[in-house]
């Protein structure tokens, strides 16, 4: 079909309405699209800035692993439109998100109408009226719940903020402490992650835990491992220190702690630490039970020099006769303490069946290791971000 037959490009904030479409055909025309691959994200990119040049700004130099990040977000949300409350809850976080980008209520429409051209574009000759109308309806969906979630979280939250590095400690060979002060209140709940921009790195965000529970005045801790070829933990870990600033977006991610009076299994691999150690805060900090919570925390990592943070852990336990905390190390044989890779380990102890279970770490042990503890603790018990 050709473009005269779609529905006119009018301004989509004028044409927003009830989430009434045809969600098959969307899904089936992306399909579509999808199948043509890296060829239908180049297209919709370079479409995008040639006819929207002012987009470009809110994206990266490189743009490699940006064109699969946003489509396979889309992808999430074509896949979620036959749930509708499912699919309001993306476009919700979308909205919010897209905050820290520098995305307002103007870019909406180039977007939106590029990427039903797009679609268009790759679906061809069997591109119909209905299914053109059916796109339109949905993308007008889109912008209506986006925008509304926007405005709202702007009521009460900026952007982002900017922290200030206030201590930054070299534990290890290619890991960093750093403790960050912000410029206005940053509302987070323990194992929760924030987004962090470097100044050198511009419009590229990277996610990481924040390693100590909420408290009044208190600063922002993450711990960050310098990877191979990452632009932001490397400048972090190697190129940053006292007096420099970073940009953090809001605060995000599930794995919270639960309100039980359960024990707690926690199982943190390397700077999986991080969100578990504030986890283990916010536990022993909560006031009111009859009897405290008892805590298991077994910390794995390679080589001894890789525990960069036991020294505050045995003080935290010293201070604290409901925690133990068990390191476990996988390549260093001559270590007096408990050898062998984590889940393993965590495994050989077992007797875990009345436990809330916290898992952290690369994701090949996540996995291992809430597979082992299936056997014995139901999976609404099992905590961890999601994988993959």
């Amino acid at each position: 079909m050709s473009a005269s037959k779609a529905p006119p490009r009018d301004d989509l904030r004028t044409q927003a309405g009830p989430a009434d479409f045809e969600s098959r055909l969307v899904q089936k025309s992306f399909e579509r699209l999808m199948s043509s691959g890296p060829a239908a994200m180049e297209y919709f990119f370079a479409r995008l800035f040639t006819v929207s040049p002012q987009t470009r700004a809110l994206f990266p130099m490189s743009m490699t692993a940006v064109r699969e990040r946003v489509f396979a977000a889309l992808a999430r949300l074509i896949r979620s439109l036959d749930d509708p409350p499912r699919s309001a809850e993306i476009l919700s976080y979308l909205g919010r998100t897209h905050r820290r980008f520098g995305v307002t209520e103007g870019h909406y429409p180039a977007f939106f109408a590029t990427l039903r051209d797009t679609a268009e574009h790759f679906v061809g000759s069997d591109w119909t009226s209905e299914t053109a109308a059916a796109w339109q309806a949905m993308l007008n969906n889109a912008a209506r719940i986006m925008q509304a979630a926007a405005t709202e979280c702007a009521r009460t939250s900026p952007a982002w903020w900017i922290g200030e590095i206030v201590s930054h400690e070299l534990r290890s060979p290619g890991v960093a402490v750093l403790r960050l002060r912000t410029d206005q209140p940053l509302p987070y709940q323990a194992g929760q992650y924030v987004p962090v921009q470097v100044t050198k790195w511009p419009r590229v965000w990277r996610p990481y835990s924040i390693a100590a529970a909420p408290r009044p005045g208190g600063l922002v801790e993450l711990h960050v491992r310098a990877v191979p070829g990452g632009l932001v933990s490397n400048t972090l870990v190697h190129h940053s220190d006292a007096g420099d600033c970073v940009l953090l977006g809001a605060a995000d991610g599930a794995m919270t702690l639960t309100e039980s009076d359960r024990d707690l299994l926690c199982v943190a691999g390397g700077t999986g630490l991080a969100p578990i150690k504030a986890i283990i805060e916010q536990a022993l900090a909560r006031p009111g039970a009859s009897q405290p919570r008892k805590i298991t925390l077994f910390f794995g990592a390679r080589q001894h020099f890789d525990l960069y943070d036991l020294e505050d852990l045995h003080l935290l336990e010293s201070a604290s006769p409901s925690l133990r905390v068990i390191p476990v190390l996988s390549d260093q044989v001559d270590y007096r303490g408990f050898t062998g890779l984590l889940p393993e380990v965590v495994a050989r102890f077992g007797l875990f069946e009345n436990a809330e279970a916290y898992i952290c770490g690369p994701a090949a042990m996540v996995t291992q290791t809430a597979a082992l503890l299936a056997a014995s603790i139901p999976a609404s018990h099992l905590h961890h971000d999601p994988l993959g």
